[in-house]
């Protein structure tokens, strides 16, 4: 049995993007009748996109999809937060890397392997589009992994941004590299007689990261999922509609949380 759904966006390029994602589900979809609301509203995440997710959620969908959300006013993605918990909108990001299935799959292990590490190290190449970008994108990773990072200094050196801070009495540091090669996110966590290593693309692919931890009885590599953060997404979408899930916006309330501390460095 299929789930009939309705979607809409506010940039024609994001419904072409997700169209042989929607096909791999078991769903079957239409754009919205014009004047009509979509069941599902997909924002891109640049510009000014808590106010374009309002204004999607006040014409009535039952579900958000925010994709690539980008630095913004905090205050506005917690008003977001607000109305989409009143009017029972069911809220999903979709980030590169923090969006990852692998690492989402994993995310309850991996945090328990987290509380015995002292330190955690991540870097990342790619594109980025400033300072705060890079640096979000790497503390939304962490937060991914149910770390909530106190940062106390944020800078740049050349084409390399960099980030020092805590997570509880656990040392943070990251480099955020503009380029090509090699590109995407590895993290070391470092512990008493273990490594936790976890290497994620963040190039859209279905293609999975890599997750392994190394301890004195040698080193395990976790499975990894053949999918898609887009596909991951719309999969929990999809499953919250189906069972009328509780409207839950928190992560909208941390994202918003990251963006200001990177706003106060």
């Amino acid at each position: 049995m299929t789930t009939a759904l309705t979607v809409g966006s506010d940039d024609p390029a994001l419904l072409s993007r997700f169209g042989r994602t929607l096909a791999s589900l078991p769903v079957s979809y239409a754009g919205a009748e014009p004047g009509t609301a979509p069941q599902v509203a997909v924002v891109s995440g640049d510009r000014d996109w808590p106010q374009r997710a309002t204004d999607a959620i006040e014409r009535g969908c039952k579900a958000l999809i925010v994709v690539d959300p980008g630095m913004t006013a905090p205050e506005a993605i917690v008003a977001l937060a607000d109305l989409a918990e009143r009017q029972g909108v069911i809220v999903e990001l979709v980030e590169r890397f923090a969006g990852d299935a692998t690492l989402v799959h994993h995310r309850r292990e991996l945090a328990q392997h987290l509380v015995a590490v002292s330190t955690i190290l991540i870097t990342q190449i790619g594109a980025f589009a400033d300072q705060a970008s890079a640096a979000l994108d790497m503390l939304r990773t962490l937060r991914g992994l149910g770390q909530s990072v106190t940062l106390d200094r944020l800078w740049t050196t050349g084409q390399t941004v960099g980030i020092r801070g805590t997570a509880g009495a656990m040392l943070i540091e990251g480099l955020a590299t503009a380029g090509t090669a090699a590109a995407g996110q590895r993290l070391q966590a470092l512990g008493f007689g273990r490594t936790l290593s976890m290497t994620l693309h963040g190039d859209g692919s279905a293609g999975p990261s890599d997750i392994r931890i190394a301890n004195m009885k040698g080193e395990r590599k976790w499975p990894g999922v053949y999918q898609s953060a887009d596909r991951a997404a719309w999969r929990r979408v999809v499953d919250a509609l189906a069972i009328h899930a509780s409207a839950d916006a928190t992560v909208l309330r941390h994202l918003a949380d990251d963006i200001a501390m990177i706003g106060r460095l």
